[in-house]
């Protein structure tokens, strides 16, 4: 519990001093206030049931029409409470799971954690945990939060009603509920939530698979690769299916002890009590009073047997959720005590550069110095394997370990143009306006730089077309679509990471024609020779971290 409370907690205080806390707290407070009445409510509709039996046992009409009128009544109006407080419940969880994800998602998205997470630790399916998990934390908080509260008032409620029928069977049902729920929280409590927490993890792999499979189709497919991705997801669901297995072995002893030891109570009032009501000490009313008052007393003292399976999934969820605000707060510090300097804005340039892998195990580039002047293109060449793209992600911030100093603009005054454009899921209009794009661009140019890099067909469609690109276009199409953006948002510099690896020598001459005509100061990371004309000089990486970076003689519109 100790264990529990040390992880829980920290999730849950951030909420409750938020600008929100006091429309939650209003929530809460209204939800308890239904809550409390409903179960006296219900403690009132026990005591109303067995006068309404005892009216009828008797024959007495006249009593048994106020009963029964009386009985309707707080029927009525238990209902009602219930049902309010249920509601008030759900806005409550809803509220608190709208901040929750909205925090994770912020502190997941800021400052390229989403990206740092995977290269710095081993965390399983982030996006499970911000979505699912944090519905699990939030709505069975205040669910369980809600059926406690209830239970802990009927607690009162019905011992006194228990208590003014049988001393011996009150204290008898105590021992018996708190006996029990020592018993499932000792014996099947640790196994299970250790079960649960696993059974996330392996449906989460599972359906990453499946997620896989559908973004790389186009691959897969020509690859004839159905065999093996069979395979891989049959093994993940077996996994799954087997942890399932255990999972649904140990409900079932679960569900076993908590039946039999539940089923019990349905009879020991009647044995308990059937001498005095035979004596006719007590009325038939009380036997009805006396095994309602049993039933919510054991449900009260056994509400860790009731409701365990909800609790160990809340177990699970806050594990695997506060595992994850843990990777982020990791993230969100230096991944390496020697960390590249940064200066910013300034014009684009490196000194005395030293690259690092993000693990800090291989050396990619050594004492590396270069300038980027406005206009001066510079174009990045070398064997595959040497750091090219290494050197555009530290340019970009991605990787920060080594030494030496980086300036770089601001973010928004350099665009990056990886080899696999990123096609956002939407319109084509958003397509185009991806990342920074403004809402309200005109249609006609949007339309106009469409024709410029030679998608034709796309300028002609409607531009609130909604697709899968991803899957409609070719990667030619998609690296086309990204040299748009480019154009269109016309940064102070760019960086092309084989941003025309696709494309046919004359398209990427069309292209950088294009480009040619801005004011954009680009630096191109390829192999093809083709690119040369268009840069005014060129670094050339070598094995053994050796680099040479030369002037290109003369600039040239064309090849």
């Amino acid at each position: 519990m100790g264990e529990f409370w040390h992880l829980y907690w920290p999730l849950v205080r951030p909420f409750w001093h938020s600008p929100q806390r006091w429309q939650a707290v209003g929530l809460l407070l209204v939800a308890v206030v239904a809550s409390v009445g409903s179960s006296v409510f219900l403690v009132w509709e026990s005591l109303q049931r067995g006068e309404f039996i005892s009216a009828l046992a008797a024959r007495d009409g006249e009593r048994f029409e106020r009963a029964a009128w009386l009985l309707v009544g707080v029927l009525v109006g238990s209902a009602l409470l219930l049902s309010l407080s249920t509601y008030l419940r759900d806005r409550l969880g809803l509220a608190w799971r709208r901040w929750l994800t909205r925090s994770f998602l912020d502190r997941y998205l800021e400052g390229q954690r989403f990206y740092r997470l995977g290269a710095q630790t081993a965390m399983d399916n982030p996006d499970q945990r911000i979505s699912e998990d944090a519905k699990h934390v939030t709505q069975l908080s205040v669910a369980i939060l809600g059926i406690g509260l209830e239970s802990a008032v009927q607690l009162v409620g019905f011992i006194s009603v228990l208590w003014s029928v049988s001393v011996g069977m009150t204290l008898f049902l105590g021992i018996y509920g708190i006996v029990g729920s020592a018993i499932a929280l000792l014996f099947f409590g640790r196994k299970l939530t250790g079960i649960n927490a696993e059974q996330l993890k392996r449906e989460a792999n599972f359906r990453f698979g499946l997620m896989d499979v559908r973004e790389q189709a186009e691959s897969i497919a020509f690859y004839r690769g159905q065999g093996w991705e069979r395979q891989r997801l049959g093994d993940r669901f077996q996994q799954a299916v087997q942890n399932f297995n255990r999972l649904i072995r140990w409900q079932l002893g679960l569900d076993f002890f908590q039946n039999g030891y539940q089923y019990l109570t349905f009879i020991l009032p009647s044995l308990i009590l059937a001498p005095q009501i035979f004596s006719g000490e007590l009325e038939v009313g009380a036997l009805v009073q006396s095994q309602a008052a049993f039933d919510r007393i054991w449900l009260s003292l056994s509400l860790i047997i009731i409701q365990f399976e909800q609790l160990t999934a809340l177990a699970a969820s806050v594990g695997r959720l506060s595992g994850l605000a843990q990777a982020l707060q990791v993230t969100s510090g230096p991944v390496k005590s020697q960390q590249i300097a940064v200066v910013s804005p300034a014009p684009l340039a490196v000194e005395h550069l030293t690259l690092l892998t993000p693990d800090g195990q291989r050396q990619l580039v050594t004492n590396l110095s270069f300038r980027v002047p406005s206009g001066h293109h510079l174009l990045i060449c070398g064997a595959s394997g040497l750091g090219k793209s290494s050197l555009t992600k530290a340019i970009a911030g991605l990787w920060s370990v080594g030494s030496g100093t980086l300036y770089r603009p601001q973010r928004r005054e350099i665009l990056f143009l990886p080899q696999q454009p990123y096609l956002v899921l939407g319109s084509l209009r958003q397509q185009l306006l991806y990342p920074y794009g403004d809402p309200a661009t005109d249609e006609a140019e949007l339309r106009h730089v469409l024709q410029q890099v030679e998608l034709a067909d796309l300028s002609k469609m409607n531009l609130d077309t909604v697709a899968d690109w991803g899957q409609r276009l070719s990667v030619g199409e998609q690296q086309r679509l990204a040299f748009a953006r480019l154009l269109l948002f016309q940064p102070t510099y760019a960086v092309l990471d084989e941003a025309t690896s696709a494309l046919a020598i004359d398209q990427e001459k069309h292209l950088y024609d294009q480009l040619s005509q801005t004011d954009i100061t680009y630096i191109s990371v390829g192999h093809r020779s083709s690119l040369v004309p268009y840069h005014r000089q060129q670094l050339t990486l070598s094995p053994n971290q050796r680099w040479a970076l030369e002037p290109i003689p003369s600039l040239q519109t064309s090849p």
